[in-house]
């Protein structure tokens, strides 16, 4: 008997994309799933769309509540899911047809194997079979490929988040140990959610199949854009991270290299980000301060972040001269 897979669909005011991600699950190979669409509280004519798709297949189970943001909303979802398997998937965003049956057939293959990851690739609206390899869409580079467990992936994960949300499958027992989303982040919360799997010795697998890709849509729109906000929420990301290593089973020479990995990217992390930041603002200054929660790793980040200032200052001053 075939594992059914649960795909989390969350999505608000996505009415003008859902359509293409949901026409992607009906083309899917691997037949056995059934997918929870939770709707948090959109506005647009998200509802109507699907609806017109619920009558095509009861595979699709939609709910509608209060606003609540995505964790919320994925979280509703997975206290529904009735699959073995957990696929993930953004109302914006698409899969390859084949790629939640060749990571079944290779977890299936690979009893180790706790998590199967896959390429990410990129795209525009206007042509969904141009591919990137990177957000940017210059194809200047690659997500790391994440293969195994302990040490060198948990340094991966410090480093970045290597995998579209979409990109991952996973029995959904695994949730007992790692958890549910954290629905107090607003930003980077798909980050903190892998993070965990690393912390907790999962071992990841890599499927490395061009038939098997997670496909990220850039738009005006997309969660992914970089702003302040998000940068500043790596930065609380980074203070669970001292979190999770402090109270992981990690050998002492382990946790203490990872530590000092991370601080030294949290400082980094809030050097650039007030380097552009107006110094007369103190509010913008002492949020960051707030979310540092860590005063000399703030205090070191404000100093570079002077030294940053003085160096574009000078070169912009030679350019003009």
């Amino acid at each position: 008997m075939k594992k059914t897979v649960s795909f989390i669909i969350p999505t608000h005011n996505y009415g003008h994309l859902i359509g293409y991600t949901l026409d992607c699950l009906l083309n899917q190979s691997y037949l056995e799933w059934e997918a929870i669409i939770i709707d948090d509280g959109s506005t647009d004519n998200t509802e109507e769309i699907v609806k017109s798709f619920l009558d095509k297949d009861d595979r699709l189970i939609y709910l509608k509540q209060n606003q609540k943001g995505v964790s919320a909303a994925r979280n509703k979802g997975l206290s529904l899911a009735r699959g073995y398997y957990i696929q993930f998937l953004d109302a914006d965003d698409l899969i390859t047809e084949d790629k939640v049956k060749l990571q079944i057939q290779f977890l299936e293959a690979n009893k180790d194997v706790d998590i199967c990851m896959v390429s990410t690739r990129f795209f525009r609206s206007s042509d969904e079979n141009l591919l990137y390899t990177d957000f940017a869409l210059k194809n200047e580079k690659i997500m790391p490929l994440i293969n195994g467990a302990g040490h060198q992936t948990i340094s991966t994960f410090i480093e970045c988040n290597p995998t579209a949300i979409q990109g991952p499958l996973f029995r959904k027992k695994h949730i007992d140990k790692t958890g549910t989303f954290n629905e107090n982040m607003r930003y980077v919360e798909d980050w903190d959610f892998w993070f965990r799997f690393a912390i907790n010795n999962f071992n990841f697998g890599f499927l490395d199949d061009n038939k098997a890709l997670a496909l990220v849509r850039v738009h005006a729109d997309s969660a992914t854009q970089q702003s302040d906000s998000i940068i500043v929420a790596q930065g609380e990301f980074r203070n669970f991270v001292k979190g999770y290593l402090e109270s992981s089973s990690l050998p002492g020479n382990e946790k203490k290299e990872l530590s000092s990995k991370n601080e030294k990217l949290l400082i980094n992390t809030f050097k650039l980000l007030m380097a552009e930041t107006d110094f007369k603002k103190i509010g913008s200054l002492f949020r960051y301060y707030k979310k540092m929660n860590n005063g000399s790793a703030f205090l070191l980040a404000f100093i570079k972040s002077i030294n940053l200032k003085r160096k574009t200052f000078v070169t912009k001053s030679k350019r003009r001269n």
